[in-house]
């Protein structure tokens, strides 16, 4: 099959729900590459960066291979019931539970909040560390983030890079020094309420062990909705 052939396919086996936010907003994008076909499917992320690869089903060994060639770093994620099978695959990876939460009416967002706005391309994020900085670098070329500010300082970040036709994913980062001052609270809450204007259900994902993720979206008004698994590379094994 064509590549045009194989991401209709593999649309047709993820149907518009919270747990499917990254997988079907990646194969929407016009940076996806898939590989399978028999019995399953794998979704590529093509962009600059991107490092996460979808599992849709059981697709064969060979499938893992070539999506995973000249990889250096991948993210993997599977629906808990393909998660045996992945693991078969990626015996040496890391698995982790991740808890999708969906926003119940009514919310209980924040008030808006005047430390609170767009994040320019001109706020300095030197303060930021190295990793973080490169994330929030490259997401304000893409979309707009949302950044609440301390004395001036751009301290926490929200924004959403995966989309579909109903839903959107939440994705939040507090610099440390920052944390525990309703910062993060203040911005996702401005976030939540531009995503809904626009016709869009939030979808917050947290790793299950991260319990202060989950307790801040369930403050906000989330509850849990589903559950995926979310495979890592080894640090050893990376090249």
């Amino acid at each position: 099959m064509s590549q045009q052939e194989l991401i209709a396919a593999a649309l047709r086996e993820v149907p518009d729900l919270p747990h499917w936010v990254d997988t079907r907003a990646l194969l929407l994008s016009n940076n996806c590459r898939v590989f399978g076909g028999v019995g399953g499917f794998l979704a590529r992320n093509e962009a600059e960066g991107g490092q996460l690869v979808a599992v849709i089903g059981k697709p064969p060994a060979v499938a893992f291979d070539e999506a995973l060639t000249g990889r250096e770093e991948a993210e993997i994620l599977c629906a808990p019931a393909d998660a045996e099978h992945v693991g078969m695959q990626l015996t040496d990876w890391k698995r982790e539970s991740v808890v999708q939460l969906t926003l119940a009416a009514p919310a209980r967002l924040a008030d808006v909040d005047d430390r609170v706005r767009r994040l320019a391309s001109t706020d300095s994020l030197t303060h930021l560390t190295e990793e973080l900085r490169d994330e929030i670098d490259q997401a304000r070329r893409e979309v707009d983030v949302i950044a609440a500010f301390e004395d001036g300082v751009a301290a926490s970040f929200a924004y959403t890079c995966w989309k579909t036709e109903k839903h959107c994913d939440v994705s939040i980062d507090t610099v440390e020094a920052y944390r525990r001052r309703g910062l993060a609270r203040a911005a996702v809450s401005e976030l939540i309420r531009r995503e809904r204007a626009r016709g869009l259900k939030p979808v917050w994902g947290a790793v299950a062990t991260n319990v202060a993720s989950q307790r801040l979206a369930e403050s906000l008004g989330f509850e849990r909705a589903g559950e995926m698994v979310f495979f890592t590379q080894p640090q050893e094994s990376r090249h």
